[in-house]
């Protein structure tokens, strides 16, 4: 399910988007995706350090990564 979202931008701008055919939406669809995998990587490296100050270091950092890329993998 898709729902709209609209911003506003200068009417120049929305000009040469559509003289160079530069599709809009896909450009903020794009944006917003990687935006938001930044946000949500740097939360989890935030968690992922106070996880590993309740354990003590006992697990590698580079492990739990592994572990999480494989079962997003899996997916």
């Amino acid at each position: 399910m898709n729902i709209v979202v609209s911003a506003k931008i200068p009417e120049e701008l929305k000009k040469k988007a559509d003289k160079y055919g530069v599709k809009i939406g896909s450009i903020l669809r794009e944006s917003l995706e990687k935006k938001i995998k930044a946000i949500e990587k740097e939360r989890l490296s935030l968690r992922l350090d106070e996880v590993n100050e309740k354990i003590g270091a006992k697990v590698r950092r580079q492990d739990v990564v592994k572990a999480v890329r494989e079962s997003r993998d899996e997916r």
